[in-house]
């Protein structure tokens, strides 16, 4: 088999965990107590599907997360493809915006939390934006670095035949582009669910973010376990979700 390397390790890992770190006094100097143990975690599991956190069932918690992280990866593809494409295309946009996005890119989502709670309050729409404005950047760059992966050749074909602008941007540019902005999508997508927890920060009651932000708070360890466990289960998700999505509709190149 071929995960069973890492399937063994996972289990050993695990055994270990419960029958070592969990009963030991102290390990790294942090007491058993708040290192959680695997049997814990799954009665917290257990506890959340029967009951749901605060009140609340767990698949709304879930579905919250769910729906921040899209609406604000929806909105960062509506804006981020266009403009990364007219990057690509326009010399002077990108010596105008590259430095800019350049610059942008590396501030982490958690910088710009005070700053959105100042413009936009504590509401839903600040959330959505602290996602946005980090996937906005990495589509923006996907869609530009396909344009620039377009073979200089294709230029010149379009300009012989006289292709219209919308022509020339729907059968010279976008065929050879899409791998990229797709990659960017991805890469948004993926970068977008790791940052909903720092935007549930932002005032949530509901959500995957605000579960362990909560239960760290009232040190319920194992609570805060599941909550990483399922995002990196969704995570995962997307990811293959979405590979199996691109390799579809880029058939041509898989099979190539």
């Amino acid at each position: 088999m071929r995960f069973a390397p890492t399937i063994i390790l996972i289990v050993l890992a695990l055994l270990f965990w419960q029958f070592v770190l969990a009963r030991g006094g102290k390990f790294l100097g942090i007491p058993s107590r708040y290192l959680g143990s695997p049997a814990g975690i799954v009665d917290s599991l257990v506890t959340l599907v029967q009951s749901g956190y605060t009140g609340t069932p767990l698949w709304e918690h879930f579905l919250a997360s769910i729906s921040r992280t899209l609406a604000g990866v929806g909105l960062a593809t509506v804006v981020g493809v266009p403009l990364g494409l007219a990057i690509g295309l326009n010399r002077f946009l990108d010596r105008l915006l590259g430095p800019i996005i350049g610059f942008l890119r590396p501030i982490p989502a958690l910088a710009w939390i005070p700053i959105v709670v100042i413009w936009l309050g504590i509401g839903e729409q600040s959330k959505v934006f602290v996602i946005f404005m980090t996937a906005v950047l990495f589509v923006t760059t996907g869609a530009a670095l396909g344009v620039r992966a377009v073979p200089q050749d294709f230029y010149l074909v379009a300009r012989n035949y006289g292709l219209s602008r919308l022509q020339f941007l729907r059968e010279v540019v976008l065929p050879p582009a899409l791998p990229q902005i797709l990659a960017g999508l991805r890469t948004a997508l993926t970068v977008g669910w790791a940052v909903v927890v720092a935007a549930e920060l932002i005032g949530a009651s509901q959500g995957l973010g605000y579960m362990i932000r909560n239960s760290s708070q009232v040190f319920d360890v194992n609570t805060g376990y599941v909550g990483i466990l399922l995002i990196g289960v969704v995570g995962v998700a997307f990811e293959y979700g979405f590979r199996y999505f691109e390799n579809r509709l880029l058939h041509w190149q898989v099979s190539r």
